[in-house]
């Protein structure tokens, strides 16, 4: 997936919207991935070098027992190799890697990104990682203060059937104006509110 300037300026004015109508930040955030899995790869690389012994023993004739050693090599190297790719990756990784992953990364992010610096403390950041296909939703104090733990389930449910759908652009845009939405009951604008965090798209595609 590539993002282009279009999709960037796209996110940019539906947050700038967004922010007309609320005192919360919102925050953007789309990644390739959370984290580079190497578990994935090494998996992959003993299951291959596995299969290659074995496919060496049973299929041709050798009087040294160490060509099942060599025979493993190739094997190794094509199966690290094959977790590049990113369904091959997601495959070899545990969904409980995958969650813990995405969880910390995105924890870093919204710090790195002053989400959590607002004067209110009313940051909020919405958080995608694709080869993982998930989101998180994080909200800073002044926010999850006041709102049940489960208040954007709804818009993270929507947001991971549009990334499925293979519309990650227009789903994150929609769920920006949805998180708008629901923060103007709580976090209305403030005469004196100031844009706090830049509204550009956080992302490393």
């Amino acid at each position: 997936m590539k993002i282009t300037s279009k999709d960037k300026e796209l996110i940019k004015n539906v947050i700038r919207e967004a922010e007309l109508k609320t005192s919360g930040e919102i925050v953007p955030v789309l990644l390739s991935k959370s984290d580079f899995y190497p578990a994935a790869h090494f998996r992959l690389a003993l299951f291959f070098g596995l299969l290659f012994a074995v496919l060496t023993y049973n299929f041709f004739d050798f009087d040294d027992p160490i060509v099942i050693v060599w025979a493993q090599i190739p094997g190794m190297i094509f199966g690290y190799l094959l977790a590049y790719i990113p369904l091959c990756k997601r495959f070899a990784s545990t969904t409980s890697e995958m969650e813990e992953e995405v969880y910390q990364r995105a924890l870093e992010v919204f710090h790195q990104s002053h989400v959590s610096q607002t004067k209110d403390r009313t940051g909020i950041m919405i958080y995608i990682s694709l080869l993982e296909k998930r989101v998180e939703i994080m909200a800073d104090n002044g926010i999850s203060s006041k709102l049940p733990e489960d208040y954007w389930q709804e818009v993270v449910s929507d947001l991971i059937l549009n990334i499925r759908l293979g519309q990650t652009v227009k789903g994150m845009a929609k769920s920006i104006s949805e998180c708008g939405n629901k923060l103007i009951e709580f976090f209305p604008i403030q005469s004196d509110d100031q844009n706090e965090i830049c509204d550009e798209l956080i992302t490393d595609l």
